[in-house]
């Protein structure tokens, strides 16, 4: 069981425990009424792979029957509830993974390892995630069970912003173009590992027969043909350069992006005529 991440009364701390305990005992098939559907909304957790953080969110109403919320939790039983869960404390302070204070919106971001849960998830891990959201509303605990798919999707190419048409230029001189592939990923752009490209030339062979990395770090170096306007935005990018030798026709671009668990997105494909 995680420490939490701030600090309440301990007479407090043991009476909302024990709440929370007699609250699992009293409601064994997880089920929420619609009340507590009402008070607890917007359920969320997220395991971020490329960070290898997990998050939880819930948005709560601030009052129940006259009585204010005390208190928060998420009760995180990774892939099994008959075992014993994981209380983690969610705020509303802006801090530790909660984005805007005093908007009702509860929340907390750890590290997925074994100082802050007992259930560390990898990322081939296939299966339901179950995770409880409790508000404590004076003596009375409401809760309501979440249920979640665990199972990398990988990255998906979204755009792909190049020339469809270059001039061979003479000796001594290049033609110079960008290259912008938006990437996105359901555990977040930080997730996907690399970008790169492979050029089919107008004879059909592969241009060097090496991937073309593209890169989302800012850097900008034209000796390397490396360019990128913004680091770490999801858009990987680079020049591309034509010059005298390269031949005259249609080239093929099949662009491929790949998150840190190894899973290879489908094929952008576009294409670029190079004239005369």
């Amino acid at each position: 069981m995680m420490k939490p991440l701030y600090f309440i009364p301990m007479r407090k701390h043991v009476w909302l425990l024990l709440g929370i305990l007699f609250f699992i005992w009293g409601c064994p098939d997880g089920k929420s009424t619609d009340e507590e559907i009402i008070l607890l909304q917007d359920m969320e957790f997220n395991y971020n792979q490329g960070l290898n953080h997990l998050y939880f969110s819930v948005q709560t109403e601030p009052s129940y029957l006259g009585k204010s919320l005390q208190a928060v939790n998420a009760l995180y039983f990774g892939f099994d509830t008959t075992q014993t869960a994981d209380t983690l404390i969610l705020n509303d302070a802006g801090i530790s993974g909660d984005i805007i204070a005093n908007d009702d919106v509860y929340s907390l971001k750890v590290n997925n390892d074994t100082n802050s849960v007992s259930y560390v998830l990898e990322p081939t891990d296939i299966g339901k995630v179950y995770v409880k959201f409790l508000a404590q509303y004076g003596g009375e605990i409401k809760g309501s069970m979440a249920i979640y798919e665990a199972g990398n999707q990988g990255p998906t190419i979204l755009t792909v912003s190049m020339p469809d048409t270059m001039l061979r230029p003479g000796a001594d001189s290049v033609s110079v173009g960008t290259i912008v592939v938006t990437v996105d990923d359901p555990n977040g752009y930080e997730d996907v590992q690399i970008c790169y490209l492979m050029f089919q030339k107008p004879d059909s062979t592969y241009s060097s027969g090496s991937p073309i990395s593209l890169y989302d770090d800012g850097n900008q170096n034209f000796s390397t043909y490396v360019w990128d306007e913004k680091a770490n935005d999801g858009k990987f990018s680079r020049y591309i350069i034509i010059d005298s030798n390269n031949p005259l026709g249609k080239y093929t671009s099949y662009f491929y992006a790949r998150d840190y668990s190894g899973i290879l997105s489908e094929p952008y494909i576009t294409t670029l005529v190079v004239i005369q």
